[in-house]
């Protein structure tokens, strides 16, 4: 009788504990970390191993806790030694965490959008006269500076695909990266992006007014060129019109007295 008795204990007990687990799961799933810390804990010295797992996840990622990579493969050894094999697998996560630490720390703490910025591209700069005075020079010029306008044009084009931020780094060092170091990284990434963008936008702006300089001062040359070769043409007329209606002399011969 006693035998029963306690049987229906463990049961009742496992069912409690199943319980108080998909309470703790949920409060994760909800983000609410101290409640389900507590919880965990709770379940986790009891020996459960998924609140073991969960508990060494919290200390990895900083949820409800500060950030302990140590405390967090402490609880992922105890919950792998009693068979957890999600355990496993974050154990392998925290080895490569420590091998790629400096790829984390790069852009989260160095990344500076070097590459990325317009000199990646090495856009050609164009050589912007003060005016052109023929056709070959104006087709060179414009040549010139309309195939610097399609390089910038690229270099604006890579970073809108970018976007979000976050996006160019690459998925192995994400899925190695806790949630707050991941927006620390994005954060980074935006700022060094803006400042890509200002470099950029301010060379193009300088380019945009050589460029308008140099078609503004070209366009007035040849209209007063233009008007210089009209004027030549209607003086040659008149010379010809003068000449057409000179009147013809008659050559007296002058005797001799």
């Amino acid at each position: 009788m006693k035998k029963i008795a306690f049987s229906i204990f463990l049961l009742f007990s496992c069912a409690a504990y199943a319980d108080e687990l998909a309470d703790a799961n949920k409060l994760l799933e909800n983000k609410s970390y101290p409640q389900a810390l507590e919880l965990y804990k709770k379940l986790a010295q009891s020996g459960n191993a998924e609140a073991q797992f969960h508990l060494g996840e919290m200390h990895l990622y900083g949820e409800g806790v500060a950030i302990d990579a140590a405390r967090a493969e402490q609880w992922f050894a105890q919950a792998s030694k009693a068979g957890n094999k999600n355990a496993d697998a974050a154990l392998a996560l925290i080895a490569n965490r420590i091998k790629r630490k400096a790829d984390i720390d790069y852009y989260v703490n160095a990344y500076d959008g070097s590459d990325v910025a317009l000199s990646k591209f090495k856009c050609a700069a164009p050589t912007i006269p003060q005016l052109s005075k023929n056709k070959r020079q104006i087709k060179e010029v414009a040549g010139s500076v309309d195939a610097w306008m399609d390089c910038y044009n690229g270099f604006v084009s890579n970073l809108n695909s970018l976007q979000p931020s976050g996006k160019a780094i690459p998925s192995d060092i994400e899925a190695l990266m806790n949630e707050q170091e991941f927006e620390q990284a994005k954060k980074r990434m935006d700022a060094a992006y803006a400042r890509v963008i200002a470099e950029g936008q301010e060379q193009a702006m300088k380019i945009s007014a050589q460029r308008d300089a140099w078609y503004a001062s070209t366009e007035a040359y040849v209209v007063n060129e233009n008007k210089k070769v009209q004027t030549e043409n209607d003086m040659s007329e008149l010379e010809r019109s003068r000449n057409a209606n000179t009147p013809q002399w008659v050559t007296w011969a002058v005797p001799n007295k």
